[in-house]
């Protein structure tokens, strides 16, 4: 069916959300500052596993004679921050090139 440059919507959010992805890769990974919600609650260590049974960061503490975590399976909290970081920079790249796509297709309809 003819579609007519009338029949567009501006999609606003789209610009935001690559200007705010373009911020994000301008700061610099820095190490967070050992505060309160980093520490566990009842050994007020660094939060340093992660309990994949539970899915929740403990500390070592919490891992080996917690208790709780009795037959849980551990991995280290930078192994799981590691995945996450690749899954989401992927994740970036798949939009970067939609938005790429949907910028040629608009600029095709505009001509």
């Amino acid at each position: 069916a003819p579609l007519q440059l009338r029949e567009l919507v501006n999609c606003r959010w789209a610009e935001e959300v690559t200007q705010q992805l373009d911020t994000l890769q301008l700061c610099s990974l820095t190490k967070h500052e050992e505060n309160e919600k980093d520490k566990c609650e009842n050994h007020h260590e660094k939060l340093s596993v992660f309990c994949w049974t539970c899915k929740k960061c403990i500390c070592h503490q919490c891992a080996l004679w917690g208790g709780m975590h009795g037959g849980h399976t551990f991995k280290p909290l930078a192994e799981i921050y590691e995945q996450h970081v690749t899954k989401v920079n992927e994740e970036v790249g798949k939009l970067r090139r939609r938005l790429m796509e949907l910028i040629s297709l608009v600029q095709e309809v505009v001509r």
